[in-house]
């Protein structure tokens, strides 16, 4: 089963959706010798049900705060346009489009059959800097607008994804960092507008993770810590002082979407 969560906060909205699951009530008590023996369903076999030895302690948590500290990411100098490309291992894949001004884009891959594919087309300036370590890893970077744009994102493991869609229009820079640790996660990230912020962050197996940040100034850190986590699908649409600004923790063992 997975989660299902949703929250409005201020003007900038949050919109968290996960698929739909029957309703169950927690308890903390923990029930008497082996009720599995009894053959009566809860709290036994890994439903959601006490926190005793036959409940479901693992399933999966989310925490949420609105005030979280302040993400810290820069735009470095970027003058002219450069691609760097360093591969280490057997069928390893990157390509690399520039047709922005001023763009830099660095990729380093250490393993086999990994994929990178960037694209830098705006007016304005972008920063890239790409790493995959081990095999099967995906990663698809896209930056646009007349703004400017960073990212930083980093996969270590088997089979992981990524996604990332930049687009900048304003004169405050859109940034993000990206991480997946583990074996067959998911990612995509989408920004658009002026200076909006996302640190993501997958520590698993199989978790899946979307978020789409729109307008100026939204700041979101989202950490998923553990595996076959739920993807939220985090949507904010405002700016960070009236709700833009979350920090989002999963954590335990849950029911999720990877590939």
């Amino acid at each position: 089963m997975s989660l299902a969560t949703k929250a409005v906060i201020g003007v900038g909205m949050l919109l968290i959706a996960a698929a739909a699951t029957p309703a169950f009530a927690d308890t903390a008590i923990v029930p008497p010798g082996n009720p599995c023996l009894m053959d009566n369903g809860n709290p036994c076999k890994d439903n959601n049900g006490n926190q005793g030895h036959q409940g479901n302690v693992n399933k999966e948590k989310v925490t949420i705060v609105t005030n979280p500290p302040p993400i810290n990411l820069s735009m470095p100098p970027v003058s002219d346009r450069g691609v760097f490309i360093s591969q280490i291992g057997d069928g390893n894949v990157a390509n690399a489009v520039q047709y922005e001004p001023n763009a830099y884009a660095s990729v380093v891959q250490n393993g086999n059959s990994n994929d990178a594919e960037l694209s830098q087309t705006g007016t304005g300036t972008g920063y890239m800097a790409v790493s995959q370590t081990g095999d099967l890893n995906f990663a698809n970077l896209d930056q646009s607008g007349s703004g400017q744009n960073v990212v930083y994102a980093s996969q270590d493991g088997t089979g992981n994804w990524m996604w990332s869609n930049q687009s900048a229009l304003g004169s405050i820079f859109n940034g993000a960092e990206l991480t997946q640790t583990g074996n067959y996660n998911d990612m995509q990230l989408d920004q658009e507008g002026s200076d909006n912020l996302a640190v993501l962050t997958q520590q698993g197996d199989n978790d899946a993770m979307t978020a789409t940040q729109l307008g100026d100034g939204n700041r979101l850190t989202w950490i998923q810590d553990g595996s076959n986590l739920s993807d939220l699908q985090i949507t904010q649409t405002g700016a960070a002082q009236a709700g833009g600004q979350l920090m989002i923790t999963q954590t335990n063992i849950g029911n999720g979407n990877g590939h």
